[in-house]
């Protein structure tokens, strides 16, 4: 089962991280999904001058609502992984992740044996069983998926994702 914020309307994602930061907006959003709806999300969630950086593979057309930059808000910076300087974001973000400044281990929904990428593919192509990100496994044994509250309840590290 996912996070109370993940089962939230995507309206009301952005009036919480607005109360969360006394009506200013994040920094900065991270939007890794690939998905129309969290882009939108995360960029009605930076305050102005912020900025998204858009990680996500998208599977489709991706649009900006434009109703966002009619109302004002067209200062907010949109940063992708096709620009020069993906890499080196990449970078620094991995740096981030790697020195404990940020934990996205929640975002982790499901792992995978290896030998079962065709099956984690397939939860994950189809956003089954509340998954939010696959990792796979060279060492966990092939059977069924583990969600990640199961592989905490048996005392797996999280700091592996």
């Amino acid at each position: 089962m996912r996070d109370s914020s993940a089962r939230m309307p995507s309206w009301i994602r952005p009036r919480l991280m607005s109360s969360l930061t006394g009506g200013r907006g994040v920094d900065v959003a991270i939007e890794a999904l690939g998905r129309q709806e969290t882009f939108e999300t995360a960029l009605r969630s930076i305050r102005p001058g912020g900025t998204l950086s858009s990680l996500g593979v998208y599977a489709g057309k991706l649009v900006a609502p434009y109703e966002a930059i009619y109302a004002g808000l067209g200062d907010q910076k949109i940063v992708t992984t096709l620009c020069p300087g993906g890499k080196e974001r990449m970078r620094r973000l991995m740096a981030m992740i790697e020195h404990g400044r940020v934990d996205l281990s929640p975002l982790v929904t499901h792992r995978f044996a290896l030998d079962d990428i065709e099956e984690a593919f397939d939860v994950f192509s189809h956003q089954r069983d509340g998954v939010l990100k696959v990792a796979l496994y060279p060492d966990l044994p092939s059977a069924r998926p583990v969600k990640a509250r199961e592989l905490a309840a048996v005392g797996a590290p999280d700091s592996e994702c």
